[in-house]
């Protein structure tokens, strides 16, 4: 008899039914189980823990569902859901942190979805730092957001490839109402808290509409900007109906709303025109300059959104002629965006400050009154203007008190532009000698090389 490995050499200490199987005692309980296939393992683990009354095992991070269930104290709930735009995903956040804050002694924070422990972030504004929740959960009892129940707040801001960033309420199935109330609130409180009122900011296309705050440039006035009177009288008028006569107006159904379309040559002062109001204005109004492909594509929103500020704004839109042509050119850009959104809320207290460089590119329907109220030329200045740009332009400068800017101006070509002008300065002052000082001379002479105005030479070059 060959005796293998796995045979026995004794006979056994002890069978069950004549099988010859032994029994052996469990030494160890932990190694015992580890011998046993998994859900055998498992389920005695289980029943251990259950006959001890004891567990080693860390407890499972409460749910977002089952957090609001608990702190409702019902199975079924019901909810109201607001999708948030790049926007709104800050201001309700700021808004729902405001809340938090008030009232921290009786609210209790969980879980964000998919039972993600509650975030934080933080966002500078203007050189101010808000921070509020991204994705989180938060129980109001009832007295404090509803009167008669409590309510669950829940907030996920985070940017994601699927679905938008949303805002939702749950409440009991007996208080349906309540949840809509409750989101209500928090957004209304959203826009009287919205930090962006009565900065200067920059609206572009980023995955929907973005708002970042901007500085304007310190230097320009009515009194460095050499323009007809006529453009300043224009835009005061717009200024007077959406600052200061707009309920009258509104009361007699005539509109508050209202429209400038700035036209001229480039380099004229139109972009320095807005930039004066702007600078004028902001604080008072929120000032808002629209890029051209928010222009071509979100203009509605960017006036949804000015609307929801609930106070007085200056839209710029420069240069509108590159993304709104007329139809007849072949290519309509964004001229049913601007349409539409010149269309809504004639009772708004939006004034639109538009330019272009050649008001013949743009559509008859976008131009109309109603639209835009009022088409100001600015054109070249006149010999006069320019002796004035030249002063405003070279007050200050070492020597600028010597020059004949009379002289200067009658030396320059027709059809010099303002831009053309600064360009003369710049260049007479780079040209100095190590004094700095500047003379009648040495701009003259800058006038006189041409090369103030840049040209495209004739020719190709290979």
């Amino acid at each position: 008899m060959t005796i293998t490995d796995n045979e026995p050499t004794t006979p056994p200490a002890d069978t069950v039914g004549g099988a010859g199987l032994r029994r052996q005692p469990i030494d160890d309980v932990g190694a015992y189980l580890d011998t046993l296939p998994d859900h055998a393992s498992i389920g005695l683990r289980a029943l251990g823990e259950l006959l001890v009354g004891v567990t080693q095992r860390a407890p499972r991070a409460e749910t977002a569902d089952r957090f609001t269930a608990r702190c409702l104290g019902v199975e079924q709930l019901v909810d109201e859901e607001r999708e948030l735009d790049p926007v709104s995903r800050l201001t309700t956040a700021v808004a729902l942190a405001e809340w938090i804050t008030s009232y921290a002694n009786v609210i209790e924070v969980g879980p964000g979805e998919y039972g993600l422990p509650p975030a934080w972030t933080q966002t500078e504004i203007g050189g101010r730092t808000y921070r509020h929740p991204q994705c989180l959960r938060v129980h109001f009892p009832a007295g404090t957001v509803l009167a008669d129940t409590g309510c669950v707040i829940a907030i996920d801001a985070r940017r994601a490839a699927m679905g938008s960033p949303q805002l939702s309420a749950y409440v009991t199935p007996d208080h349906q109402d309540g949840a809509r109330l409750a989101l209500d609130r928090l957004i209304d409180r959203a826009n009287d808290l919205n930090p962006y009122r009565g900065r200067a900011l920059r609206a572009t296309s980023a995955g929907g509409l973005h708002l970042s705050v901007i500085d304007l440039p310190a230097t320009l006035t009515r009194d460095t900007v050499i323009i007809n009177d006529e453009v300043w009288r224009e835009i005061d008028l717009g200024l007077t109906a959406v600052r200061d006569r707009h309920d009258l107006l509104n009361t007699h159904g005539l509109g508050a709303r209202r429209g400038v379309l700035l036209c001229g040559p480039p380099g004229t002062g139109k972009s320095a025109v807005s930039a004066v109001i702007a600078a004028e204005v902001v604080g008072a109004f929120t000032v808002i300059y629209v890029e051209a492909k928010a222009g071509e594509h979100l203009l509605t929103a960017v006036v949804e959104e000015a609307q929801r500020l609930g106070g007085p704004v200056l839209l710029v839109l420069e240069d509108v002629d590159l993304w709104c042509r007329s139809r007849h050119s072949g290519y309509g850009g964004g001229l049913s965006e601007l349409l539409a959104a010149m269309d809504i809320a004639a009772d708004a207290r939006i004034l639109t400050l538009a330019s272009t460089n050649d008001a013949a590119t743009l559509d008859e329907a976008a131009i109309r009154t109603g639209r835009f109220d009022a088409i100001v030329a600015i054109g070249y200045p006149t010999r006069t203007d320019a002796a004035r740009i030249l002063t405003a332009l070279i007050t200050g400068l070492p020597g600028g008190d010597t020059v004949d800017t009379g002289a200067v101006a009658a030396a320059v070509p027709e059809q010099t532009s303002g831009s053309d002008l600064r360009e003369i300065v710049r260049r007479a002052v780079l040209s100095a000698d190590d004094t700095g000082q500047l003379d009648t001379a040495a701009l003259l002479a800058e006038v006189g090389s041409g090369r103030y105005r840049a040209t495209i030479p004739n020719g190709m070059y290979l």
